[in-house]
């Protein structure tokens, strides 16, 4: 099931003893069985961690080495590597975390498609199976269905994303209560399959009991423990999601009092208990519902009780607790069926597709693009900002039941279908528009439609019906994470699009509000209207603890800043009274360089000869320039140095 490449390798300390000490962690490439790697090929490794890139960080090895000793740092927290076939040229991908027993990773054909695993006995295509992935344990799994008479109402599959090895959970460590639509999300170390429906046929005539449990799996022993976790109400076709707290909170869905529930309850891995933590304004069934990176959860879409879309947007804050007016269900958008929606940088959600709710006009075959309902003229998209503003997009291609999958750079992919066929395209934030990657992605909608699952970043599997078996497929696009170094951001350009700078991405909508010059690159801010709405650029997808950046800029306003939550604003500004105050800048002074050295809660920060200090939150923050509310400001260099 896989290629080991280097057994292990060995790390500096970094300490001042006399005597370097070597750590030994275990190191093993792995390769996918349907897409293997041929030989020779060379072997290329980034370090990464709170460190700079340096020539420490990096190595090249055949791929066929064995026991090499590779001298990355001792604080090395994840691994980057690419591999290229000498004979085909093709290129491989792979990125990996480093776990108490060492570190896996497994390498990807860039960007082409790759069986994961083809069902026998479970999955058969029955409907009802739950998918979900938990990034602490690199698991993906798809658990029970809605069979009939069939063991798979119990059954469960793993794929791990860390080695590539995928299998059917024994019968004999399964699930020990029949689930269908249940939820599948993290559980500390371990995975959560909530709720679903106990499906019952009796006299030809289904019908069904609503689970109020869940069942914990552990990746350990490969089986679902005995006892179960008992849930406060039995629910299935609702959305789950983990919160920041590591607590998973199961939100809507069916329950036996109401077909659109608008309960929220939140279950500890801790206690192994849940408890009721309120209720949405709207009751939903199968609605959708994300974690954005500001720590919010964002739900919408989903039906009523009588099988209508629901229009109204709601979020709630990272404990699940209710929002005020604009965040309560006041904002709305054209009720849809299955559209799909992906968070954005800075607490926004870009929202895509969809079919209204009317019947089809003379000879309209609403069928062909919609799974349920008809399309509307034209398809729609819209930017959600994080103070509720919603703008609308340019969508220009068939996405009755799109899929969005995270991507780095602020750019979902967009997997959407129309005319029987699928396609695969890239959402570019800086120009508000989708650029066509793909036009026939493989995926073929005369069968039920696919259904896809993220394992991060640029990396995402989807299960389709062949015949009467189950397949389980995968890709990967890209490597970018939250360990990534960058060199200096705005002057360089993205060498991929020369219209906007590399790794910065808007949290607003295209406007004049916020615009990039290209030639040596700047970007240029508008003066910000009030506090909560100033547009801002973030260091995409990376997340900062102990750092250093300097920020220069050519206007006689300062731009102001984000640290994560926290809020760097000149002292003169209107919104200045709760956050973190930037020296202020010398009077008639054309310009200058912002420095902001971050060392735990502590955060230092100098312009000229000014000074000041702030404290700043605990966790690993994005880092974000923004408008300030004095005047215009224009960037001309962002550089952020781990």
């Amino acid at each position: 099931m896989h290629v080991s490449a280097v057994a292990a390798f060995w790390l500096l300390s970094g300490c001042s003893e006399p005597e370097t000490r070597e750590i030994f962690l275990p190191l093993t490439v792995h390769a996918l069985p349907s897409c293997p790697i041929p030989t020779p090929a060379q072997l290329e490794l980034s370090a990464l961690g709170d460190f700079p890139t340096s020539d420490r960080t990096v190595q090249s090895l055949s791929l066929t080495a064995q026991n090499a000793k590779l001298p990355f740092p001792s604080d090395t927290l994840a691994l980057q590597a690419a591999a290229q076939a000498e004979s085909s040229g093709q290129a491989f991908i792979g990125f990996g975390e480093r776990g108490s027993a060492g570190l896996d990773f497994l390498l990807w054909p860039r960007g082409s498609r790759c069986e994961l695993f083809r069902g026998g006995s479970y999955p058969a295509g029955l409907g009802g199976e739950a998918l979900g992935f938990a990034e602490a344990s690199g698991l993906l799994m798809m658990a029970g269905s809605e069979g009939f008479s069939s063991s798979a109402v119990v059954g469960a599959l793993t794929f791990d994303a860390r080695t590539g090895h995928a299998a059917i959970v024994d019968p004999r460590a399964a699930m020990r209560q029949p689930r269908a639509f249940a939820t599948i999300t993290g559980f500390g170390e371990q995975l959560l399959v909530a709720g679903g429906e106990y499906p019952i046929h009796e006299s030809g005539s289904p019908a069904s009991v609503l689970n109020a449990t869940a069942e914990v799996y552990d990746p350990i022993t490969s089986s679902f423990d005995p006892e179960f976790v008992p849930l406060s109400l039995g629910v299935a076709k609702h959305a789950a999601t983990l919160l920041v707290s590591g607590e998973t909170a199961l939100i809507g869905g069916v329950t036996d009092a109401s077909r659109a529930s608008n309960f929220i309850q939140v279950v500890s891995p801790l206690t192994r208990t849940s408890k009721l933590l309120g209720t949405l304004q709207v009751g939903r069934r199968a609605p959708t519902v994300l974690r954005l990176s500001d720590g919010r959860l964002f739900v919408a879409g989903g039906e009523d009780a009588a099988g209508a879309p629901v229009a109204a947007l709601e979020w709630r804050d990272a404990d699940t607790s209710p929002l005020p007016a604009p965040f309560d269900g006041s904002i709305t958008l054209p009720p849809r069926f299955d559209r799909a929606y992906a968070a954005l940088p800075g607490g926004a959600v870009l929202a895509v597709g969809g079919c209204e709710d009317r019947a089809p006009h003379a000879d309209e075959d609403c069928m062909r693009d919609c799974l349920r309902g008809c399309p509307p003229t034209p398809f729609e998209a819209f930017w959600i900002a994080a103070d509720g503003a919603v703008s609308p997009l340019s969508l220009s291609l068939g996405a009755g039941h799109p899929s969005l999958l995270p991507g780095t750079d602020g750019g979902p992919w967009l997997i959407a279908s129309a005319a029987g066929r699928a396609s695969l395209s890239r959402f570019d934030p800086w120009h508000g528009d989708f650029e066509l990657i793909d036009p026939d992605f493989g995926l073929d909608d005369t069968r039920p439609p696919a259904r896809f699952v993220s394992l991060g970043l640029d990396s995402f599997a989807w299960f389709t019906e062949d015949g009467q078996a189950g397949v389980l497929t995968g890709s990967r696009l890209g490597t970018r994470s939250a360990f990534s170094s960058d060199v200096a951001l705005v002057g360089p350009r993205d060498p991929d699009d020369p219209s906007r700078p590399a790794h910065l991405v808007p949290d607003h909508a295209p406007s004049e509000d916020l615009t990039y010059e290209t030639g040596p690159g700047a970007l240029r801010f508008a003066a910000a209207e009030g506090a909560g709405a100033s547009p801002c650029v973030w260091v995409s997808d990376a997340l900062f603890a102990d750092f250093s950046a300097e920020i220069e800029f050519s206007s006689s306003v300062s731009p102001s800043l984000r640290l994560g939550p926290t809020r760097l604003v000149d002292p003169a500004a209107s919104d200045a009274g709760d956050s973190c105050v930037l020296p202020a800048l010398a009077p008639d002074a054309e310009g200058g360089r912002i420095l902001i050295t971050r060392t735990g809660t502590h955060a230092a920060l100098s312009l000229g000869n000014a000074r000041s200090e702030c404290t700043v939150s605990t966790q690993r923050v994005a880092v974000g320039v923004c408008a300030s509310s004095l005047g215009a400001a224009r960037v001309t260099r962002v550089r952020v140095t781990r």
